[in-house]
C-alpha cells in the first residue's frame, strides 16, 4: 500500500520537530556541573518549564510511536528476549573471591570515643563506640538520666549527634534542636523549610552543623543555631534534586547523595558547587514500549553515603530502579541500581560498582550507607566495605577493587512472562557471610502460631507463587519476604570484625494489574499486601524479628536470637517470637549491643559475645533510630529517640503509634 504525500510530510515534520527539540534540550537542560555528561540519559523530567516539558514529552511520545510504526515492532514485544541465549546458558556460574589483589589496611579506621559527631557514628558509618564505662558487668546499674518531649508527634529516623556537651537532634516537625547533655534543657531551635535531617546530620570540627532538609543543604552554627551567612545563600543551598541523607566531608569539600542518582560536591566554606557525578547507566534502548522514553534505569543513593577520609573515596549504596515492582520501562539489569559504588573524589572518577540484585522488581534496595571496616583474611588485615541488605545478604567488598572477599554463585532465574518485562537472566546467591534473614518463601514457612492460624494462612496463599527470585505476575500473587536490613543498617565492631544487625522476616504479597486507564503512562499498576493471620500476626513461622551477630572474618553467624516480644503471646507460654522492628543497633567496647525498634517499645542491652539479654527499659513509644553513645563530664550516656516508625505503622497500624519522646540513660551515681 502506497503512503500518500500528506502522510510522508507529517512524518517528516514530526521527525524534524523531535530532532530540534532533542538538540535544544541537550544543549540547555543538562546541569553544567556534571563531569560525566556522556553517561547522562535524555531526561524529560529535567526540563524546568512545565509548558516546555509538556511539549517535549508530547513530541517524544510521537517520535516513539513513529519509530515503532516504521520499524514494524509490536509495543508488547518491543524489548525482545533472546530465549535461545537464555536456554543455552549454564544454570550456575561460580564466582571465586579475588585473593591476590587485596587492599591491605592502613589502620585509619575512624573511632568514636567521647563524641558522636555524625548520624551512624562517623564517616565510616559503623555505629560503634569505644566507650566501655558501661559494660556487661555493670549494665544492671543503668538508669534513666532524663527525658525530652518534642512539641509534636512524628517519626525521627536519623539518630541524634553529640559534640562537646550538646545534643543535636531533628524534631518530628520542621526544625533542628540543640539540648544540654546534662539536663536535657533546650538551648535553641532552628526551623527549616523541609523536614530537618530526615536521615541524619553531622557536625564538623569547625563547629558548624551540616544536613539536608530534603529541599536544601544547610549549614548552621552549633553555638546559637543561626545560619552561616557565608555558606551558600545565607546558610542554605537550594537543591535541584531531593537529598535526605547525612553528608560527608573530605578536607574542604562537603559531599551529598541526591535523588537524581548521583553525588554533588560543594565548597565547605562558601557552599559553591564544584562538581556533580551522575549514577545512571546510559540509555541503550532508546524508546520503551508504547513509544515513551524511559529514564529510570539507575537507582538513587537514598540509602546513604560514607567516606574513607584517608584515601578520599566516598561510597554510596543505591536503591532499586524506578517503579519498584514493575520494570517494563527499564529493560535489562539496570546497572548502578541495588549497588555499592565507590567514587574517587581526587580524580573525580568511579572506581567500581558492585550490584547485588539485577533488574529488581521486589523492592530489595540497599537501604543504608556502606560501612567501612577491616577484616582478617588469610592472616592479613584487609580494608573492606560492608553492606547488609534487605535480602539478608552481607556484601563484603574490597575497599579499592570492589571485589567480593567471599565466593558466590550466579543462579539462572525464571524469566518474567509479562509482555515488555525484560528481567535478568541471573541473580547472585551468597553462602558466606551466612544470610541473616529468610530470603525466599517456602511452603513450610506458613505460621504455626496456632492451628487455626496455620489453616487460615494456608488457604490465603493457596494459589500464590513463590521461590528464589520468582517474577511478579498479572493478577497472581507472588510471596516475598520484606525485612532484612532496613534504613538503620548494622553496627560493626572493627576491633573484632563482628557485625550486629536487626532484621524482620515478614511475608508479603506482590502482584500487578493492567492499568485501568488506556492513557496511563504505565501499562501496569502494582500492589503490595502484608500476609497476616486472622489475629494480625505475620503469616510466617516465628521468629518474625531477629538480632544477629556475624563474624566477618569467616562469614559465620556467631548467634541469632529473637528480637522483641509480644507480651500477650509470652503469657500463653509461647516461645519468644520476636517482632517486626525498625530502630537499629549500636555496639560498644563494653561488650554490649544496644538495640531498639521493636513494637514492645523496649530498648535492650545484649552481651555482644553470646547475645544474652542483660538489661531492658520499656519506653512510651517505639525507638525510631539506633542509640547514640557519648561521654560527658566523665559519664557515659545512652540516648534513644522514641518516635515510632512510619513503615511499621503503615504495615501493622494496630501495633504501634507515632511518638514524641527521647530518653537518655547513665549509670546510677
Amino acid at each position: 500500500m502506497l503512503i500518500n504525500k500528506k502522510t510522508i510530510l507529517k512524518i517528516f515534520l514530526y521527525f524534524i520537530s523531535f530532532i530540534l527539540i532533542f538538540i535544544l534540550f541537550e544543549l540547555f537542560s543538562f546541569d553544567k556541573y556534571y563531569i560525566n555528561k556522556s553517561s547522562i540519559t535524555f531526561n524529560v523530567d529535567n526540563v524546568r518549564n512545565p509548558q516546555v516539558k509538556k511539549i517535549v514529552r508530547t513530541v517524544d511520545n510521537l517520535g516513539g510511536e513513529l519509530y515503532l510504526n516504521l520499524s514494524k515492532k509490536k509495543k508488547d514485544e518491543f524489548y525482545e528476549i533472546d530465549l535461545e541465549k537464555y536456554n543455552n546458558l549454564p544454570n550456575v556460574v561460580e564466582i571465586k573471591a579475588d585473593d591476590k589483589n587485596l587492599t591491605l589496611s592502613n589502620n585509619k579506621n575512624e573511632n568514636n570515643s567521647k563524641n558522636w559527631p555524625r548520624s551512624h557514628g562517623n564517616h565510616s558509618s559503623n555505629k560503634f563506640s569505644l566507650l566501655d564505662q558501661i559494660n556487661s558487668n555493670n549494665i544492671n546499674s543503668l538508669d534513666l538520666a532524663w527525658t525530652y518531649k518534642f512539641s509534636k508527634k512524628g517519626v525521627v529516623p536519623g539518630n541524634a549527634i553529640f559534640f562537646e556537651g550538646k545534643i543535636y537532634v531533628s524534631s518530628p516537625g520542621k526544625s533542628l534542636i540543640a539540648l544540654d547533655a546534662l539536663s536535657g534543657e533546650k538551648i535553641w531551635e532552628r526551623n527549616t523549610e523541609g523536614k530537618a535531617a530526615v536521615r541524619g546530620l553531622m557536625i564538623h570540627e569547625n563547629k558548624n552543623i551540616y544536613f539536608c532538609d530534603q529541599k536544601n543543604l544547610i549549614s548552621i552554627n552549633s553555638k546559637d543555631g543561626n545560619l552561616n551567612s557565608n555558606f551558600g545563600n545565607s546558610g542554605k543551598i537550594k537543591l535541584k534534586h531531593k537529598c535526605q541523607t547525612t553528608p560527608v566531608i573530605l578536607d574542604n569539600e562537603i559531599i551529598i547523595a541526591t535523588f537524581e542518582p548521583g553525588i554533588e560536591v560543594y565548597d565547605l566554606e562558601s557552599g559553591k558547587i564544584r562538581w556533580k557525578y551522575f549514577l545512571k547507566e546510559k540509555n541503550k534502548e532508546f524508546f520503551r514500549y508504547g513509544g515513551k522514553r524511559y529514564d529510570y534505569s539507575g537507582g538513587n543513593p537514598w540509602g546513604g553515603i560514607s567516606a574513607d577520609t584517608n584515601r578520599k573515596i566516598v561510597y554510596v549504596s543505591t536503591g532499586n530502579a524506578g517503579r519498584f515492582y514493575e520494570g517494563t520501562s527499564r529493560p535489562g539489569d539496570n546497572k548502578y541500581s541495588n549497588s555499592v559504588i565507590a567514587i574517587d573524589i581526587s580524580s573525580k572518577k568511579m572506581l567500581w560498582e558492585f550490584q547485588e540484585i539485577a533488574h529488581d522488581i521486589w523492592n530489595y534496595d540497599i537501604a543504608s550507607p556502606p560501612i567501612l571496616t577491616s577484616i582478617i583474611k588469610d592472616g592479613k588485615k584487609i580494608d573492606v566495605v560492608i553492606a547488609p541488605t534487605k535480602f539478608g545478604n552481607t556484601l563484603v567488598l574490597d575497599r579499592l577493587t570492589g571485589k567480593s572477599l567471599y565466593d558466590y554463585k550466579k543462579i539462572k532465574v525464571p524469566l518474567s512472562k509479562i509482555p515488555g518485562e525484560k528481567t535478568a537472566f541471573y541473580q547472585k546467591k551468597f553462602s558466606l557471610p551466612e544470610p541473616f534473614s529468610r530470603q525466599f518463601f517456602r511452603k513450610n514457612d506458613v505460621t504455626n502460631l496456632f492451628p487455626e492460624s496455620t489453616e487460615f494462612v494456608t488457604k490465603k496463599i493457596k494459589n500464590a507463587s513463590y521461590g528464589f527470585f520468582t517474577p511478579n505476575s498479572i493478577n497472581k500473587k507472588n510471596i516475598v519476604y520484606k525485612g532484612g536490613a532496613q534504613w538503620m543498617g548494622a553496627s560493626v565492631d572493627h576491633l573484632s570484625g563482628t557485625m550486629f544487625v536487626n532484621s524482620s522476616d515478614i511475608p508479603s504479597f506482590l502482584w500487578l494489574e493492567k492499568a485501568k486507564s488506556k492513557n496511563s503512562y504505565y501499562r501496569y499498576s502494582s500492589n503490595f499486601e502484608i500476609i497476616k493471620d486472622q489475629f494480625g500476626y505475620p503469616g510466617s513461622k516465628p521468629p518474625w524479628g531477629n538480632l544477629t551477630s556475624i563474624n566477618l572474618n569467616n562469614g559465620k553467624i556467631n548467634w541469632r536470637i529473637p528480637f522483641g516480644e509480644y507480651e500477650e503471646l509470652t503469657k500463653k507460654n509461647i516461645p519468644l517470637t520476636g517482632t517486626v522492628n525498625f530502630g537499629g543497633v549500636t555496639a560498644t567496647a563494653g561488650n554490649l549491643v544496644f538495640a531498639t525498634g521493636t513494637v514492645d517499645n523496649k530498648v535492650r542491652a545484649y552481651r555482644a559475645t553470646d547475645g544474652k539479654e542483660l538489661w531492658s527499659y520499656k519506653m512510651k513509644y517505639l525507638g525510631s533510630s539506633p542509640p547514640t553513645i557519648f561521654e560527658y563530664n566523665n559519664d557515659q550516656y545512652i540516648l534513644v529517640v522514641a518516635t515510632g516508625s512510619q513503615t511499621i505503622k503503615s504495615q501493622f497500624p494496630d501495633q504501634t503509634e507515632f511518638g514524641d519522646m527521647m530518653y537518655v540513660f547513665k549509670l546510677k551515681d
